[in-house]
């Protein structure tokens, strides 16, 4: 894991704000839902694929129980938003790896999964 990731990751559960660039345009970041706290992946219009928000709504929708608990919506700059809560209970890097995880392949963009180990 890069430093950079464990930095986020620490963030994250340290119960901190925290964002992290992924590429131009794709971030993680601690959102708000009201009063449930989350983290999203939120890609920016310009950065869009055609076509990306609907495949991701249909494997939303074709695997429901892999992505249980993920959110999508589009926010008011038109960003795709993918979001899912964050446990109550303290939050601990395996877990979180696994949300990460279900954001980035909802997206199909894995290959960007910075808290993984990379060989």
């Amino acid at each position: 894991m890069t430093s950079i990731a464990r930095l986020f990751q620490d963030t994250l559960v340290s119960g901190n704000d925290a964002h992290q660039v992924l590429s131009q345009g794709i971030q993680l970041r601690r959102l708000n839902a009201g009063a449930q706290t989350g983290l999203a992946l939120q890609i920016a219009r310009e950065v869009l694929q055609p076509g990306q928000l609907q495949r991701v709504l249909e494997r939303r929708f074709e695997q429901a129980l892999m992505f249980d608990g993920c959110f999508i919506y589009l926010d008011t700059q038109g960003a795709l938003v993918i979001w899912h809560a964050l446990p109550a209970q303290p939050l601990d890097t395996d877990r979180l790896d696994v949300i990460i995880h279900r954001l980035l392949s909802l997206a199909n963009l894995e290959a960007l999964n910075v808290s993984r180990h990379r060989y």
